[in-house]
């Protein structure tokens, strides 16, 4: 049995120890653990700190859920080339929905069978004067 293919009720991942059949033990990755691994990736896939990501996980079908809220970076709106080029804010969250899935299925070893993301506001690039 590998990581992959138990999931303990209550939100982690329970296997037997190393990828090996027959070795006495198991692995234990707790919700704690799936929700801190699911920011970092959401956060640098996005394109936002991490404080600014909030993240939940639960069993979910045979894998694993999350639940994304976080802002979504935007051109600046006088910057009409980069208004045009960033597209529509529906295409963009799918695309984020994608590589997080693909990428947290990834690490964890296991199907991330849902993700939704709230993109709950917007931010902007910071411009800094040159000296």
């Amino acid at each position: 049995m590998t990581v992959a293919e138990a999931v303990r009720s209550g939100g982690g991942v329970t296997a037997a120890a190393g990828g090996t059949p027959g070795v006495p033990g198991r692995v234990d990755v707790r919700e704690r653990v799936v929700r801190k691994v699911s920011e970092q990736i959401a956060s640098r896939v996005i394109g936002v700190g991490v404080a600014r990501v909030s993240v939940t996980a639960s069993d979910y079908r045979d894998g694993v859920a999350v639940r994304i809220q976080a802002p979504l970076p935007v051109p600046t709106l006088d910057d009409t080339d980069a208004v045009r080029a960033a597209g529509a804010v529906v295409d963009t969250v799918r695309e984020v929905q994608r590589r997080v899935q693909e990428e947290l299925s990834g690490v964890l070893g296991k199907p991330v069978t849902r993700v939704d993301i709230t993109v709950n506001g917007a931010t902007t690039p910071v411009k800094r004067r040159v000296r």
